[in-house]
């Protein structure tokens, strides 16, 4: 499963302003030191993934992306340019709120926008001071309340991942290749053409997924090469 193509997997966004902890919520999330963490802002200056498996939300994609409040000459329009390509590929964002929230709520807006299902989160709760006021103040701005956790000290993840869940509808993931072509008893007839520039004595991915979908759909399968189709069909 570590082998799932990327654009099979949930990708999972994470948005904010520069220093606001991305890259150690990204670490803490898959529980490696996947993005480089430092405290001079604009370390992160394109977008950073890390592919992995996570129960029960199966394959992900996690993307750490530069602040969106870069703006700092050319080289910052082109690292915020570079966070907004991300919302394209997100399934999930988890945004990232400070005190001022002004951005945040624009960015809200704009994933909302997008049909993006949306997590504000509250990071660094180990050193702020109020964060019960912080909550209800976001509470406030965006209707929703956010994730309260810290980073640093791995608190709250797990609350990240039930949220993602709550958040993805129940069918997502479901393979949808034959759609309602087919019914349980159906004989299905698979015409696969072999590329040959393709490993020897390996089909390529759409052909087993579409196999293992008519497979779970209790079709009957036949599959044939092209120049096999009608003594395929006499058959």
């Amino acid at each position: 499963m570590n082998h799932t193509p990327h654009s099979n997997r949930l990708h999972i966004a994470i948005f904010g302003r520069r220093n606001s902890g991305k890259s150690s919520l990204v670490n803490a999330l898959t529980g490696q030191d996947t993005a480089l963490v430092s405290a001079t802002p604009g370390t992160t200056t394109d977008p950073v993934t890390k592919a992995m498996e996570v129960y029960p939300l199966g394959s992900c994609l996690f993307i750490d992306t530069p602040g969106f409040d870069d703006d700092e000459g050319e080289l910052g329009e082109m690292r915020v340019e570079r966070t907004l390509k991300t919302v394209e590929k997100a399934d999930v964002a988890l945004l990232l709120y400070e005190e001022d929230g002004t951005l945040e709520k624009q960015w809200m807006d704009l994933l909302a926008e997008q049909g993006i299902p949306v997590i504000p989160i509250l990071n660094k709760a180990d050193s702020r001071r109020d964060v019960a006021s912080l909550v209800l103040w976001i509470e406030r701005e965006c209707g929703r309340t956010p994730v309260v956790v810290s980073a640093k000290e791995g608190t709250g993840i797990q609350d990240i991942f039930d949220a993602i869940l709550e958040k993805l509808p129940e069918d997502f993931g479901e393979q949808t290749i034959t759609g309602g072509l087919v019914a349980e008893g159906d004989v299905v007839l698979l015409v696969m053409p072999q590329d040959i520039q393709a490993p020897k004595g390996r089909l390529i991915l759409p052909q087993v997924q579409t196999i293992r979908e008519l497979l779970d759909k209790k079709c009957l399968v036949m599959s044939c090469t092209t120049d096999k189709l009608q003594a395929s069909l006499q058959a």
